[in-house]
């Protein structure tokens, strides 16, 4: 009975530990695709996002602290213990606000290819590199 117990607790400590960093994550990609994708009118950056996902900051077959160059530059100004499921929850205007000015903040900065992010993002490409994030 005891160790029925104490694989219950640990479950449940692991389910805790684990479910507010996939949900920050979530949430920066729900505002990304809010901001950027939602409105456009190019239904290939649409696809190309829905595909990518993630890996619009992170890269496929990386480990998720990797980051593209898009993804390094938000690192640089959101820290996701900012974000934990308890504020997005309490503070959803303000979480979405702050993301949106992150975004703003670094498409002036270049990517890989020597133009901007926000040119890249324009032109229907993602910003960081391709749906793989390279």
């Amino acid at each position: 009975m005891k160790k029925l117990l104490l694989i219950l607790v640990t479950s449940a400590s692991c389910v805790g530990f684990l479910g507010s960093p996939v949900f920050a994550i979530k949430a920066f990609n729900e505002a990304w695709t809010e901001f950027y994708v939602k409105d456009s009118k190019n239904e290939d950056f649409k696809k190309l996002s829905e595909e990518a996902k993630c890996n619009v900051c992170h890269i496929q077959g990386e480990s998720k602290k990797k980051h593209n160059p898009y993804g390094e530059s938000l690192e640089s100004l959101l820290k996701k213990d900012d974000y934990k499921a308890d504020r997005l929850k309490a503070e959803p205007e303000k979480v979405k606000e702050e993301l949106e000015a992150a975004y703003k903040k670094v498409e002036s900065e270049k990517a890989k290819d020597g133009k901007t992010f926000k040119e890249r993002i324009d032109a229907g490409m993602l910003p960081g590199g391709d749906k793989d994030g390279k």
